[in-house]
């Protein structure tokens, strides 16, 4: 049989030009993203086969894989068989800056994973670099990974893509995606919001056109052009490349299409009943192959699209010889070809050409084949690790064994649980819910196992809204089963430790329903773990002392227990809680508490208790002395092993601090790692918290409609909660009003803010009967408590009672500690204090000056009127340096103010300071200003940042703020490289001058 492949590309030169230009690119360091769209059998395979050749005469290495249909999710699918194609070509994850994820990459290919290895859940962050540092550290000119069939994959695959295509620009690598828009999907909304932000290039292929159709009929035929009877069997391809092959093909099989001396010729009465559609051709192959052969290409399609032939002998029951040759004559028809992946998987070479096989088997055969298929599979595959679980459940379910199918979509949805593949681990154990749909008895016991399971995967995501009702529906069905109670309180405790914040009144339910049960069977460990869920929730909502008596209750129990087993992961439990309720009293206390933490986790060796152990003292860390070092270790830990839910707290706190310095753009990236961290665990209050500081960063860069947008977004993700509300009103909402030196509307929204901190306060009330001030931190965020105390100072309001307020509340410290004591200057001022208001006003910018300096500058601003009136501190001096400094930042509108403020007083205002360097037109390309030239001169020279203060009049922290934005805009690596450009582009693009 003569093949029908065409062996030349035909109607793709624009579209091969254009991704050959990115191949190019990406081997000069500009990686990118490109992703071929169309529908089936349009060629979009073809595409990037030719691609990848391409790549491969460069020197790139080249890893693919591609999404499958199934009726279970498979994480990370495409991504594996990537990865094990490196595994196959020798790449191991041992290179320098790969070894750290090999734990995680033995995760997904199991030949890299070494004993001893911590087990931790796959991220897809984690996974995204791995492939980037794998494609780039071959020693290859660059690297191409090819995932096709993105319509079919899994939500973790989708993620570690849009990690990807965020990552490229300036790696030396391509990815190239192929997707069939079908209608909705995942992975169209992932194109269209990658392709809106430019970071992936779509590349739509049209239908070939009549040229097109005669050209690519020709070159499968090896003639020069083809004849009109010929050319007529193509009327019906509807233009796709890959029914010019089918039909050809399928004619040639029949003998309706044959080569003689005077070229093809088109017998019409030969009728191979060529229909308008790939299913004919299918089905006119299959029957030109003969029964032995068809029963066992069908056997491969009930496998599925990919499929192992040693499978074959036992679904088909014919001898393996008899399979292999049946597996070669199909190959020579072109309906399914080998992989290069290894000597056992073939594929059928469109998906059409399965469905057209299985389309045409009536149920009963259907049902035969796939329970020959799924017995076949656990045989050859016992326990069915891998894909293999998914595989099985499918053919179960279409051999109508649905409780079987049901079975093993639990397995499935456990090990995705494991995994840390939330979202597949849901979907798998709703499909496995809806084969369990009937209320047959058999079910009803495996329907509760597989909602157990699906209570676990919610409660690790966070996503209380699904899982209360689910709880709910479960324990009455528990109870009507007369199942175990311990199975209900287990239940419940899941319940009561997911974001207890969300529900206080529903987790005090759960944890007192447990708890009763525990006492009715005298369960000493059902008992501890009631006590240590109890003292988390107690904690989350305030009644800090009665979380203390819990927390240490269940360690003595654990301790008693030996610290096994159960006993060592309420140890766990409880020792986290001891150290956070002593962090709010004792700072050496909470550490000697998570410093033992740590070490009862190590020596249990579970190592998401390690981690959790390490961020606790790394937040102990920054809370001391504001080091992030810890943190950032803690993060970077977390996404490789997969505990996004620590990453996404670490990101959140990061993003916290840095938003208060100088270094925005980083603060706005950690922001939003964290909104999609939180997104990936459905983790919303995380996610809500996220938004809120990208709307504090909008409104310190003075984008007040931006900001305004933001708060409004993360106001909608929890519209009734408190401590949303009292966030977005009093610290985004008041900021942009601030930096738009608006001070009635900074007071009105701050009181707007404190009006829903009072309804927190007042809900605490009523579901616990008591109130402490140390439940506010919890529930009212401390610096919209200090900004509050500070614009009622002064706007002469009640600023006592908001400075008692926020001190008791926890905010006395670092920043907040500045805006109480510029406040408490105020008032001491006002009551005829002039040194003590001074030595206050010293203090606070004491407290201000480790922070970006708009911050002093803005605090100076706002007390200044008052320091005028009531004759303390140095409020011209602050003047004049804070409109300078705001003029450096951009902050015009607060600038102005102070130079008004200083024509009241009398005194000369200065004119704005814009620096006084030529910006050479090669510098002005990249946004950089007169006075970023000025400090961009005198870094060349070698000055510090001290001198350059003082020669330039400025703050230190001024100069950090411009050298920052110079490395931003240059694209330069930090202050070194920029003395490096600086003197070297001395020469070249000015003159130094003395400034």
């Amino acid at each position: 049989m003569e093949s029908m492949l065409c062996p030349v590309l035909i109607g793709r030169s624009g579209e091969l030009a254009e991704l050959t230009g990115a191949l190019e690119r990406a081997a000069q360091g500009h990686g990118g993203a490109v992703c071929i769209t169309g529908d089936g059998g349009i060629g979009k395979s073809r595409l990037a086969r030719d691609v990848a050749t391409r790549a491969v005469e460069r020197g790139f290495q080249v890893l693919a894989g591609r999404g499958t249909q199934s009726a279970a999710p498979v994480p990370y699918r495409p991504v594996s068989e990537a990865l094990l194609g490196a595994a196959r070509a020798g790449l191991t994850p041992d290179s320098p800056g790969l070894s750290e994820y090999r734990a995680a990459l033995g995760m997904l290919v199991p030949e890299w994973s070494r004993p001893g290895d911590a087990a931790g859940r796959v991220s897809p962050v984690v996974i995204g670099e791995a492939l980037l540092r794998m494609l780039t550290s071959a020693g290859a000119s660059g690297g191409l990974l090819i995932l096709e069939d993105l319509h079919w994959a899994d939500p973790e695959t989708l993620a570690v893509i849009e990690y990807l295509v965020d990552n490229l620009a300036e790696a030396n690598v391509l990815c190239l995606f192929t997707l069939r828009e079908a209608g909705p999907s995942e992975a169209v909304s992932l194109l269209q919001s990658a392709t809106a932000r430019r970071v992936v290039i779509r590349i739509d292929l049209p239908r070939l056109t009549p040229a097109d159709i005669r050209q690519m009929a020709a070159a499968c035929l090896d003639v020069n052009d083809v004849r009109e009877p010929v050319f007529g069997l193509l009327a019906d391809c509807d233009g796709l490349p890959f029914a010019v092959e089918e039909i050809l093909a399928a004619a040639v099989s029949a003998g309706k299409l044959a080569r003689s001396e005077s070229g093809w010729q088109v017998h019409d009465e030969v009728s191979t009943r060529v229909p308008d559609s790939i299913a004919g051709s299918v089905r006119s192959r299959l029957a030109a192959l003969g029964a032995e052969v068809s029963t066992v290409v069908v056997s491969a399609a009930v496998l599925g699209k990919q499929f192992d032939w040693t499978l074959l002998p036992a679904v088909a029951g014919v001898p393996q010889s008899q399979a292999l040759d049946a597996l070669q004559r199909a190959c020579d028809v072109q309906l399914i070809e080998p992989t290069s992946a290894d000597a056992v998987t073939f594929r059928f070479r469109h998906s059409l050409t399965r469905d057209a096989i299985l389309g045409d088997l009536l149920p009963p055969d259907l049902a035969s084949r796939s329970a020959a298929a799924a017995e076949a599979i656990e045989q050859a595959h016992p326990g069915l690790p891998d894909a293999w679980c998914e595989l099985a459940a499918e053919l179960r379910a279409a051999a109508g064994q649905l409780p079987e199918a049901a079975e093993l979509l639990l397995t499935a949805g456990r090990r995705a649980v494991l995994q840390g593949a939330l979202s597949s681990a849901e979907a798998t154990l709703r499909d496995a819910q809806e084969l369990l749909s009937e209320p047959a008895d058999e079910a009803s016991s495996l329907r509760m196992e597989v909602d157990e399971a699906l209570t676990e995967a919610l409660s690790m995501a966070g996503d209380i809204k699904q899982l209360e009702p689910l709880t709910e529906d479960l324990i009455a069905r528990l109870e009507a089963a007369g199942a175990d109670p311990r199975r209900q309180a287990l239940i419940r405790l899941r319940a009561a430790s997911t974001r207890p914040e969300d529900d206080p009144r529903a987790a005090t339910e759960h944890v007192t329903a447990a708890a009763s049960i525990a006492e009715q069977l005298q369960d000493v460990e059902l008992g501890s773990r009631t006590d240590a869920v109890a003292a988390r929730a107690a904690l989350t909502v305030g009644n800090l002392d009665r979380a203390d008596e819990l927390a240490h209750r269940s360690l003595a129990a654990a301790e008693a227990a030996g610290l096994s087993g159960w006993a060592t992961e309420v140890a766990l439990e409880s020792l986290e809680v001891i150290g956070r309720r002593e962090r709010m009293r004792d700072p050496a206390a909470a550490r000697d508490a998570f410093e033992r933490y740590s070490r009862v986790a190590a020596t249990s060796g579970i190592g998401i208790w390690q981690l959790r152990a390490q961020h606790e003292l790394a937040t102990m860390d920054m809370m001391a002395d504001g080091s992030t070092c810890g943190l950032s270790l803690v993060r970077q830990h977390a996404h490789q092993a997969g505990a996004i839910c620590v990453a996404a707290v670490a990101e959140l706190q990061l993003a916290n601090l840095r938003s208060l310095g100088a270094d925005l753009d980083d603060a706005l990236a950690l922001a939003r790692q964290c909104e999609h961290s939180a997104a990936q665990i459905k983790a919303v209050r995380i996610r809500a918290m996220s938004v809120c500081l990208q709307a504090n960063i909008a409104a310190i860069r003075a984008a007040g409609e931006q900001s305004k947008l933001l708060a409004q977004r993360a106001d909608d993700m929890l519209p009734d909660d408190p401590e949303i509300l009292v966030t977005t009103w009093g610290q985004a909402r008041v900021l942009a009003a601030l930096f738009e030196d608006d001070l009635p509307q900074a007071l009105r929204r701050s009181t707007t803010a404190m009006s829903y901190s009072a309804s927190a306060l007042a809900m605490t009330r009523q579901s616990q009967g008591v109130y402490s001030a140390l439940q506010a931190p919890l529930l009212a965020p401390r610096r919209a408590l200090a900004l509050n105390a500070l614009l009622r100072a002064v706007t002469e309001g009640d600023a006592a009672a908001a400075i008692r307020l926020a001190r008791d509340s926890g905010a006395g410290s670092s920043w907040n500690a500045g805006c109480l004591g510029y406040a408490e200057a105020v008032l001491a001022g006002r009551d005829g204090h002039p040194r003590r208001a001074t030595s206050l006003a010293a203090e606070a910018s004491a407290q201000l000056a480790p922070f970006a300096p708009w911050w002093d500058n803005l605090g100076r601003r706002l007390v200044a009127p008052s320091a005028l009136e009531d004759g303390w501190g140095s409020p011209v001096a602050w003047l004049r340096e804070a409109a300078g400094e705001f003029d450096l930042t951009g902050h015009d509108r607060l600038a102005a103010a102070c130079r008004r403020l200083l024509r009241r007083a009398g005194e000369r205002v200065p004119r704005a300071g814009r620096g006084t360097a030529h910006v050479p037109p090669q510098m002005r390309r990249l946004g950089i200003t007169s006075r970023e030239m000025d400090v961009f001169k005198l870094v060349a020279r070698g000055d510090s940042n001290a001198d350059i203060a003082a020669k330039l009049y400025i703050s230190r922290k001024t100069v950090e703020t411009h050298i920052a934005s110079l490395v931003a805009k240059t694209g330069w690596s930090g202050r070194r490289e920029l003395a490096a450009n600086a003197a070297a582009a001395n020469d070249c693009l000015y003159q130094l001058s003395p400034v």
